[in-house]
């Protein structure tokens, strides 16, 4: 049955206003007008209010967030935003990372926060959460009432502020005075209030590319935030202050673009924009107002829109979470309005990504940026699977499974949430991830919960409170089951509730009690998964069901029931291998939908050295002809682990469900060798070896950047400089320079051997000196083939005659930066050969 004829109510909304009654039916307030959708849902996700997680990690993982959420202080998230309204903060401080003083994103975190919170009130009826959605947007009426004309916001820029008019051009340099002074210096820059650049933008001044719009980081990704956490404030809480407070919000974002004309909207959008045509599209539906419709054209970005629309996958080399959120705010078009162009490129976009482009955790994209479709060979070592990605894809698969119930929406949905959003969080203390790369011998990109601030720390707040999210979906008289987890589900349109009990993900035994105060015929609609094979059971009260659908589709039973029915469920798990589009042999190993993740030890276990095996000495397994449940077998009954057997190279490996190897150093895709293949590229790698050998042996002194024991004993010092992990191994980096003093040997020829990682986020250039004098200049490029390598500089005779040491000193030039530096080695030169 359709919804099309229904009062609208939005998909959010849906999370705690239910699926089809008026907003006023649940939330007791009065938007002044409700529209009907353009394209109407034929499925509803449950509220998220009716729904509650009881058991299982993914329980377990809303736990720990809503712990954390508890922790944070709202007033240090307000310090910036109330210093640029000109307001006393209340916190002695502001948080730093991202959200620090004059940085990339200043404000975004009390955005993702109110979002957070309002998600965690819904998902738990926690009070506490309700009182700190009332407080932050409280926070943030008075910031904007401060301000004075709408703005919310806490931004800083950097660039030279210019004037233009209408007409002016994009990449305009002339400068310009204003009367603002600069109140801070970032690089010795000076800095002005954001708002000013905004005001510019207004005039016509676009200098936009990259993430940079007027010398401003991003700027309406973090106004997009904000606007979305007053919209979740509103739509989950009932908060009628939030919505009010958006309204004005928007009213100051038309004011400042309604003057430009729509080539100049189009350069503007050459830079990130977050999913700003998204809010705009909902707070249309929240109010009626033509205005915000209107108004979502100032973020309709042509350049990527259109050809997606026409089928074209232009995504190689576009950044990841810049684009998906733009496309999400598309697909909300399209739902509200009905705009074809908006329906398909969406459409498109969402089956390019989940087909084409995602690891078999379900995550995407290499250093944040997407590659060329079926082209992931290369790219699967290094910082894979950005973990904001991730949380956007998922909030488009809800929408398109309401538009069309479909299996391959509930498959990628589980797929994501039980490996890459599982895996993203640490299930002991509730760390989250920006990264959670799929490489040979990788480690989590764990975040700095109270300090680092950074985009996917605000998508990890929302995420894991969303988890009981799109689990059950409605429709008239039809309940969809999409995935099973421990839960209860309130389906109110029938009076009907569901206890579900499993030990699913690990487990394949579901059995779900229907409670209905008197009978009720109704259908529940069970999913079949595409893994589940010949041995996947359904029984009602005891009864097999005989006849079922294939796998991938959905059993409906269809029946009238009594209070205590019980469905049971059997779902069989089978081990199988997922190799990559563009490499058969380099493979994932899957249980069914769990990623099997090989643990190589703790996080810190690194030698000097590379261990025998694939790429960077990661073990293979010889077993390329092989039915894979030949070689992997589980190493106790029941127990969810597993072990390979016989066929690694150098040694075997203990497998488990990914989300279960938190701290640990692991490998998701692994590569296969038949016996014939192994016996050549063992030769090779025996080559390597050796060579390392005397290398190690030519070794006169070794310093491990970025640890603290080995730099002091080599006199770290630096300007400008900081540690930094990449694919697990220790390094430092910096934006001036520094150096380490190194024994040398003056009775032999001395070379400085420097290890790199060739894929750096942008182009770097730096010159490498010993004891003043330049000894090489090194190049890292962006982007290249991900792995590790050694560069060699010879040191002449002068600098080391006569000395114990030398100092060796990385310096950057051209205003560039220095690359990772993961090992700096002194050798004899003579004994290396």
């Amino acid at each position: 049955m359709l919804l099309a004829k229904k009062t609208f109510v939005p998909l959010f909304a849906a999370l705690s206003l239910g699926t089809s009654h008026a907003a006023t039916d649940y939330l007791k307030v009065s938007p002044t007008q409700v529209i009907t959708n353009a394209v109407p849902y034929v499925a509803m996700p449950l509220p998220l209010s009716d729904v509650r997680l009881t058991g299982g990690p993914l329980k377990n993982a809303q736990a720990l967030d809503a712990e954390y959420l508890l922790k944070l202080d709202p007033d240090r998230m307000f310090f910036y935003l109330r210093q640029r309204a000109g307001l006393k903060p209340k916190a002695e401080e502001g948080y730093g990372g991202w959200d620090g003083a004059g940085r990339q994103l200043t404000g975004h975190i009390a955005g993702h926060y109110l979002s957070a919170i309002s998600y965690m009130w819904a998902a738990t009826g926690d009070q506490r959460f309700k009182d700190r959605v009332d407080y932050v947007v409280n926070e943030f009426k008075e910031v904007q009432d401060a301000q004075g004309d709408g703005y919310i916001g806490a931004l800083m820029a950097t660039a030279p502020r210019v004037r233009g008019t209408n007409n002016a051009a994009a990449g305009t340099n002339s400068a310009a005075s204003g009367t603002n002074a600069p109140v801070r210096r970032r690089n010795n820059q000076a800095l002005v209030d954001g708002k000013i650049r905004f005001e510019d933008l207004s005039r016509g001044v676009i200098q936009s590319g990259g993430f940079d719009l007027n010398g401003m980081w991003s700027p309406w990704y973090v106004e997009h935030k904000i606007f979305a956490g007053l919209r979740d404030a509103y739509r989950l809480t009932g908060n009628r202050t939030a919505l009010d407070v958006e309204v004005k919000f928007a009213g100051w974002v038309d004011g400042i673009l309604s003057p430009l004309t729509p080539e100049q909207i189009q350069r503007m959008l050459a830079t990130e924009f977050g999913g700003m045509n998204e809010v705009m599209a909902d707070l249309y539906a929240d109010t009626g107002d033509p205005r915000w419709l209107k108004a979502t054209g100032y973020f309709e970005h042509h350049a990527i829109i259109d050809p997606l629309a026409k089928r074209d996958d232009i995504l190689g080399g576009k950044h990841g979470n810049t684009n998906i959120p733009k496309v999400l705010g598309d697909l909300m078009r399209y739902v509200y309005a009905g705009d074809k162009t908006d329906g398909d490129a969406a459409r498109f976009f969402w089956d390019q990504v989940v087909y084409h482009h995602s690891f078999a955790t379900g995550g995407h994209g290499h250093d944040e940026y997407f590659g060329p479709p079926d082209k992931l060979n290369n790219i699967v070592d290094g910082r894979d699977d950005e973990s904001c990605n991730v949380y956007n894809m998922l909030k488009m698969t809800r929408v398109l499974f309401a538009l069309h119930p479909d299996d391959k929406y509930a498959e990628f949905q589980e797929r994501a949430l039980f490996n890459h959003v599982l895996a993203s969080i640490d299930p002991q203390d509730g760390r989250t991830c920006y990264m959670v790369p799929v490489g040979h011998g990788v480690t989590h990109e764990y975040q700095d919960m109270f300090e680092s601030f950074t985009c996917c720390v605000g998508t990890g707040m929302e995420n894991h409170a969303l988890h009981g999210y799109g689990i059950y979906y409605e429709s008239g008289d039809k309940l969809w089951v999409n995935f099973y987890t421990p839960s209860t589900a309130s389906w109110k349109t029938a009076g009907a509730t569901l206890n579900v009990q499993t030990d699913f993900p690990e487990g394949g035994y579901v059995s779900i009690k229907v409670s209905v105060p008197a009978k009720k015929n109704f259908t529940l609609a069970l999913r079949r998964p595409s893994w589940a094979g010949d041995q996947f059971v359904v029984a009602v009260n005891g009864k097999l069901q005989r006849k079922l659908p294939p796998p991938g589709n959905y059993v409906e039973v269809n029946r009238t029931w009594k209070d205590g029915d019980t469905v049971e469920l059997t779902l069989p798990k089978q081990l199988h291998k997922e190799a990559l589009p563009d490499n058969p042999d380099r493979v994932a190993l899957m249980w069914g939908p769990l990623v099997l993740a090989g643990d190589l030890g703790p996080e810190e276990r690194r030698g000097r050295g590379r261990r025998a095996g694939g790429a960077e000495g990661t073990p293979v397994f010889v077993a390329a002809d092989r039915p894979v449940a030949d070689w992997v077998k589980m190493t106790a009954k029941d127990s969810g682990e597993f072990h390979t057997s016989g066929v690694g190279e150098p040694n075997d490996v203990r497998l488990v469900p990914f989300y279960r190897l938190p701290r640990r150093t692991y490998e998701i895709y692994w590569d296969l060798y038949t016996p014939e293949q192994w016996e050549k590229t063992s030769g090779a790698l025996a080559i390597e070896q050796e060579k390392q050998h005397k290398l190690e042996l030519a070794t006169v002194g070794f310093a491990q950047p970025g640890e603290m024991q080995p730099e002091r004993d080599y006199n770290e010092q630096g300007e400008d400089t900081q540690p930094d992990r990449v694919m697990g191994r220790a390094a430092r980096r910096g934006t001036k320079w520094f150096s380490f003093d190194l024994p040398v040997d003056p009775a032999h020829p001395m070379s400085v051997v420097v290890t790199y990682y060739s894929d750096e986020w942008r182009r770097r250039t730096f010159d490498i000196l010993a004891d003043g004098q330049r000894i090489g200049q090194q190049v890292v490029e962006k982007g290249g083939a991900p792995h590790f390598f050694d560069a060699e500089y010879s040191v002449p005779a002068d600098v080391v005659k006569g000395k114990q040491k030398v100092t060796i000193r990385f310096e950057a030039t051209e205003g560039n930066e220095i690359a990772a530096v993961f090992g700096v080695r002194m050798i004899r030169a003579d004994a290396a050969r």
